[in-house]
């Protein structure tokens, strides 16, 4: 654990690992603002690192907030899963669920000293704070689901061909396989593809991919889209759902290339406090689009959180 303060902006940074389940190390970095009086948790997408959101937590503590960030398994500084060090992979998906609320019970709660505690789940990170909010109810008094994978899109494979296909390839033991039409990490940038229609913000982030191997994750196996799939069909059981209390702001791109409307729309009217947001002209990285879009996005995402 290493802490350091940065004394024009009065923030605190810690960086550590704790022990997430089977004995997986699990990096967390904290942004302490000492006057906060809330605290946000990020639970980060697939392919993510805490370095993709610098520039959100940077608004975040501009507003007042501390934030903790860990990465999931399979990512960047955590213990790796997958055949190479592209590759995502993860041995069942409620590890991520309880990988979180191992960050929250050893790290988090302990510093929160009486602040409330706030939650900002991205795209696989949305569904991994779907099921913890249904599965945990007394940590978060209020969560952003910013286009939450609900309902993956499969592209040129129907899913319930992606569905069959996975789940037989870990039945013969070749789950650990790239999906079809993934593979290990590629040095040429491609914008088009990509979660933002930010020249800038892409590029930021992806010339610092270059430089750091250990932000270079790219395709998964078929066994994270297996565990994906049934991950999902937890969050729709009546039986779970029924179980949130927090209340739920839940942002919907409108140009989103890696999951669809449906499963968000469908999670939306079965919440008993859950409001949905589509910004049309998003894809799918909401909170690093183009300035236009980004600006008055963060005005709602400050808003939600700061009415009481």
């Amino acid at each position: 654990m290493s802490k350091s303060k940065n004394e024009k902006s009065n923030i605190i940074y810690e960086d550590g690992f704790f022990m997430g389940k089977n004995e997986m190390k699990i990096f967390y970095r904290s942004f302490e603002i000492e006057s906060s009086k809330s605290v946000i948790v990020i639970s980060h997408g697939i392919w993510e690192s805490i370095e993709k959101y610098r520039e959100f937590i940077k608004t975040l503590n501009k507003n007042n907030y501390s934030v903790y960030i860990m990465e999931h398994r399979g990512h960047a500084r955590s213990g790796r899963l997958g055949i190479d060090s592209s590759q995502i992979n993860v041995e069942d998906f409620n590890y991520y669920v309880e990988d979180l609320k191992t960050f929250l019970d050893s790290i988090v709660v302990p510093n929160l000293n009486n602040r409330k505690l706030y939650l900002y789940a991205h795209s696989m990170g949305g569904a991994i704070g779907a099921l913890f909010l249904e599965k945990y109810n007394n940590y978060f008094e209020k969560a952003i689901l910013n286009a939450p994978m609900m309902d993956i899109n499969t592209g040129k494979y129907p899913k319930i061909f992606s569905k069959v296909i996975s789940k037989l390839f870990c039945m013969i033991g070749l789950g650990n396989k790239y999906l079809f039409g993934q593979g290990p990490f590629n040095a040429n940038p491609d914008l088009k593809e990509s979660g933002t229609s930010s020249d800038k913000r892409y590029n930021s982030y992806f010339y610092k991919q270059l430089e750091h191997k250990e932000l270079q994750t790219a395709g998964a196996s078929f066994n994270w889209l297996n565990q994906s799939f049934k991950g999902i069909k937890e969050i729709f059981k009546e039986e779970n759902i029924k179980n949130i209390n927090a209340e739920i702001l839940l942002f919907q791109a409108g140009k989103d290339l890696f999951v669809k409307p449906e499963g968000q729309n469908k999670f939306t009217s079965l919440v008993k406090s859950c409001k949905l947001i589509k910004i049309e002209d998003s894809k799918h990285d909401i909170y690093r689009e183009k300035d236009e879009i980004f600006k008055k996005y963060i005005e709602k995402v400050l808003e939600f959180y700061e009415i009481y």
